[in-house]
């Protein structure tokens, strides 16, 4: 964008023309030229541009952000821009209109064009085209800077699981050693023992051969008898000396050790990538999920016995905590159907709501009434744990999370408006019942209320909870669980129907995305959430002691999913 310079570093434009240079103080927005004093003087006397407006270089850069636009033809200089080709876009003089558009079908009086463009609010149209494609930079600036964010824990993660890999590999081999080594050391013991025995065997062979051999050393100067009887008792008992000896013998075989099949070990220490392929994805962040025509399918069922689960939320890409409020927990559990982690809350729970990316705040209803934070450690061996308890004085239900304040709702007929240390910033006045549902969608407050049949209330977010729209349904009974998808449509949670109902962001019923007459899993629903975990949407779905895990697919398969 043009940018008009200081009055030091402009020239007035007229002098120009007539070769010389004087330093420009004003411009005519009219005639769209800067002029220095003398120039501007002359201008206001002149008849034909008395009219004019000419103000200060900086009045004029402030009166019109147009300044640098040009009103006289860029081919005859000397002549006015008079009427506008709409077959080139382009505007231009009469002259250029008579030989160069005189073919064109559509060319009209400049003045006149601005006049019905004025008149018919194209400019305003315009600028809120302009302002809307602004946002879609601001909110395409957001995301990125979101999935910078969320790169980073990912990059954080990775590095952090490789070392645990590798202390784990560490401790292992170290443990192994150990293992092997005192294996080794046992059978050096073992066969050292073998050895010294059957040295010592064979030294008792040359110790009792020694005496005979003594004993017929120098025949000639011993007793002829005596002689004679050594010499046979020897000869008598050498036969079993010698089987002896080759017993022992015998038994004797050489030792070698050696270590066998270390090729395990070998291949791992000459792999080029011991630790797996590094794959980084990147998804088409254009190419959006359609979900008022995606078909649900059934990816995976989160079982914990006995329990009955009655909130749900997604963390990060794989994982998902559930509330169970007969046993007063938290679970944590992995997309792949296993249980990670359990954490024992203060009391009775039954709704929860991120504060953060791996932290929640979970609304207890007795023994007494509180909202527990509760931050998870997903390290090599993930565990939840509380982190601080707020006192509150009426009983909560519903609670969802607005930038750090917590939108509260109770049996009482208010939504209360807290800061995470229990003040209470603004209450808004709704219907006294059972107000149990509570999510928050751009600046929306939807709720479920049991009034009558059963009914869902809009709000805007502001201090009077100004009431957009009402939804009720004759399939929608005992509503309770709520939630929005990232285009702002609302599934609300039938417990006593035992379905799940979609409707666009204006109110309007869309279809029964899920129902006990379709699938007999779908049994007294309580929580619903849709997320987007990794790049993938899906809705999560508690059914007494199960979490349903669903993929939103574009066409195919309607088998999970039922039409109007």
């Amino acid at each position: 964008m043009a940018h008009v310079e200081n009055s030091n570093k402009k020239s007035c434009d007229i002098c120009q023309r007539m070769n010389s240079v004087e330093l420009a103080t004003s411009r005519c927005i009219d005639c769209c030229d800067d002029l220095c004093e003398k120039c501007a003087n002359c201008h206001h006397a002149n008849r034909l541009s008395m009219e004019h407006r000419v103000l200060s270089l900086d009045d004029a850069e402030t009166a019109d952000c147009c300044s640098n636009m040009t009103f006289f033809c860029e081919k005859h200089a000397d002549r006015k821009l008079e009427v506008y080709c709409f077959d080139h876009e382009q505007a231009c003089c009469l002259m250029c209109a008579t030989t160069e558009h005189r073919k064109c079908e559509k060319v009209e009086n400049l003045e006149e064009c601005a006049k019905q463009a004025s008149d018919s609010n194209e400019v305003k149209k315009l600028r809120e085209l302009l302002e809307n494609l602004k946002g879609e930079c601001t909110d395409d600036t957001a995301n990125i800077t979101k999935s910078k964010e969320k790169f980073h824990v990912q990059v954080n993660d990775v590095r952090s699981h490789i070392r645990s890999i590798k202390q784990s590999m560490v401790e292992f081999l170290n443990e192994k050693e150990a293992e092997f080594i005192e294996q080794l050391e046992r059978v050096e013991r073992d066969k050292n023992t073998q050895f010294v025995d059957k040295i010592e065997m064979l030294s008792d062979f040359q110790v009792y051969l020694d005496n005979d051999i003594e004993k017929l050393k120098n025949p000639n100067d011993k007793n002829k008898i005596s002689l004679f009887l050594a010499m046979k008792e020897i000869q008598k008992n050498y036969k079993s000396l010698k089987e002896n000896l080759g017993a022992v013998q015998s038994s004797y075989k050489s030792v070698d050790i050696k270590l066998e099949d270390d090729a395990i070990l070998t291949k791992v220490l000459q792999e080029p990538k011991p630790f797996g392929e590094l794959v980084v994805e990147e998804t088409d962040t254009n190419s959006k999920t359609d979900y008022l025509n995606s078909t649900l399918v059934l990816e995976s069922v989160l079982v914990k016995s006995g329990c009955r689960l009655t909130d749900v939320e997604a963390i990060r890409d794989d994982h998902v905590l559930a509330i169970c409020d007969n046993h007063n927990l938290l679970d944590l559990f992995h997309i792949n159907e296993c249980h990670v982690a359990s954490s024992k809350l203060s009391g009775k729970p039954w709704a929860m709501t991120k504060t953060g990316e791996l932290s929640v705040a979970v609304t207890i209803r007795s023994p007494r009434s509180s909202i527990e934070f509760v931050d998870l450690a997903m390290d090599k061996s993930p565990f939840l744990t509380t982190t601080k308890i707020l006192n509150l004085s009426f009983k909560p239900n519903g609670i969802a999370c607005d930038n750090g304040t917590l939108i509260v709702s109770s049996t009482d007929g208010l939504l209360r408006h807290i800061d995470d240390n229990g003040t209470i910033l603004h209450t808004v006045t709704v219907k006294k019942g059972y107000v149990y549902g509570l999510c928050l969608y751009s600046r929306r407050i939807i709720y479920s209320h049991h009034i009558e049949n059963g009914k869902v209330y809009v709000l805007h977010d502001d201090k009077l909870g100004t009431q957009e729209f009402t939804f009720e349904h004759e399939h929608l009974s005992y509503p309770l669980g709520v939630s929005c998808d990232p285009d702002g449509n609302i599934y609300i949670v039938g417990c006593s129907t035992n379905n799940v109902l979609q409707m666009n962001m204006n109110g309007e019923f869309v279809r029964q995305i899920l129902s006990k007459d379709k699938d007999k899993a779908i049994d007294n629903p309580m929580a619903v959430r849709v997320a987007v975990m990794g790049s993938r949407p899906r809705l999560l779905l508690t059914c007494q002691n199960e979490v349903r895990l669903y993929n939103f697919e574009s066409c195919g398969s309607k088998s999970q999913t039922e039409e109007k």
